[in-house]
């Protein structure tokens, strides 16, 4: 009687394989078993199973002989054995199998477990892993960037050559032997690398792809910021998962290069202040969100008063001294809810939102006041340099900023013809003639 562990044992083997007690008799056997040699049950292969190899092995030696010597050899000693085997099918056709024989021992009684294999099918399986990965390993070799395969266990399989390039390794065994050698014990975040790494890989697993910041370390022991994305695949019938290394040194360095690029083409180069074209884009989206809100909106407009004159008595290196002089003054006076930009030689553009109109002459005032009563030392010369200001505010949802700008120019222009060095309201200049 065989117990119900052992029979289940076998039935739910994903491999057609059969069980002989001590006796070596076929006593039972799966369905996948009987499917492979083509029949209906497993009672009718059972019954058959020792009528299925021709008379004689290709080595010339009787089937019979031969198995028996195997089954003796495995019970007696216990070996795993594995060998070729000829059968004949049910319909005649032959079949050449990979055969592995163990030894198991279930409530204290030894029994033979005989798997075979197709050796057909066996070759068409390696060959199609053979194909899977050597389309892997052209996808990864193909990559500009260090691309990785790694196992459920974060054991890494396989790497590219631009792992060379990154951490200066020439031999990519020695990284793969190495992959937590080449991290520091902990990672910035203050996780152990390798709890982190495989926490990120139970992720990947359940959500298919997951991105997360690294540090490496190169041969030397220098420290490499990376960015790693893991991504799942199904490769042979197994879980894994591709690791894309990129070097967030070079990434932050091309950041860096287009916040330069942004920066030049954004700011005015002698007073480090905006220039025209970014407060133009700027105020524009920002009187749009204060008509949406029914928010204050203001503009100041400044200009230095006889600017011309420091340029001709002085020069214009002193000239443009005065400039950045008065753009760090202005900006150390205004309300911190302004954009502030050269609009143009000597005239200075102001936007003031979210405050009153009162807060807002107040801060036209206070620039006025700051240029009046501080003197320009510079070199050895000492200068006394004045403004006018003009300020405008939005008060009907229709007007442009290019409206708002024109009239807290006209109050500029009003300040200039009424003595200079003062500050103009839109509304005092609007009725005055010149």
């Amino acid at each position: 009687m065989i117990s119900e562990s052992v029979l289940n044992m076998i039935n739910t083997m994903p491999y057609a394989g059969l069980l002989r007690n001590s006796r070596y008799k076929c006593v039972h056997a799966n369905e996948e078993m009987a499917e492979l040699f083509g029949f209906n049950n497993v009672g009718e292969f059972v019954e058959s199973c020792d009528e299925l190899s021709p008379v004689y092995q290709p080595d010339g030696i009787p089937s019979r002989n031969k198995l028996q010597m195997f089954l003796q050899d495995v019970m007696g000693t216990g070996k795993t054995m594995k060998y070729d085997w000829h059968y004949f099918r049910r319909d005649k056709e032959l079949l050449h199998a990979d055969v592995t024989l163990v030894r198991v021992e279930v409530d204290e009684k030894w029994y033979l477990l005989e798997f075979i294999q197709d050796i057909n099918e066996s070759k068409r399986a390696r060959i199609t892993e053979r194909e899977a990965n050597q389309r892997l390993q052209a996808m990864m070799d193909s990559c500009p960037v260090v691309c990785g395969l790694v196992d459920i266990h974060f054991n890494l399989l396989e790497i590219n050559n631009e792992v060379g390039n990154l951490f200066g390794v020439f031999n990519k065994q020695y990284f793969i032997d190495r992959f937590f050698e080449l991290s520091p014990e902990y990672q910035p975040d203050g996780q152990l690398s390798r709890r982190k790494a495989l926490d990120k890989l139970k992720q990947t697993f359940e959500a298919g792809r997951v991105n997360y910041e690294w540090l490496h370390k190169n041969a030397r022991g220098d420290e490499i910021p990376c960015a790693v994305t893991l991504v799942r695949i199904r490769l042979c019938e197994q879980d894994r998962a591709i690791m894309y290394i990129r070097d967030l040194r070079e990434v932050k360095k091309s950041i860096a290069q287009i916040e330069k690029m942004q920066s030049i083409a954004y700011t005015d180069e002698l007073t480090g202040l905006f220039n025209r074209r970014y407060f133009m884009d700027n105020a524009n989206e920002i009187l749009t969100k204060c008509k949406i809100e029914k928010l204050p909106f203001h503009i100041i407009m400044v200009d230095l008063d006889y600017f011309k004159s420091v340029n001709d008595t002085y020069g214009h290196l002193i000239g443009d001294e005065v400039l950045k002089i008065t753009a760090k003054r202005m900006g150390g006076v205004t309300h911190r809810n302004n954009l502030i930009a050269r609009f143009g030689g000597e005239e200075f553009i102001i936007m003031l939102s979210d405050m009153s109109y009162e807060s807002a002459l107040q801060n036209a005032w206070r620039i006025q006041k700051t240029m009046e009563e501080s003197s320009f030392t510079i070199s050895d010369l000492s200068l006394d340099v004045t403004t006018s200001v003009g300020i405008a505010t939005l008060t009907d949802t229709s007007d442009s900023l290019d409206n708002i700008i024109h009239l807290a120019d006209m109050a500029l222009y009003a300040a200039k013809r009424t003595g200079r060095n003062k500050v103009m309201e839109y509304e005092q200049a609007k009725d005055m003639k010149f």
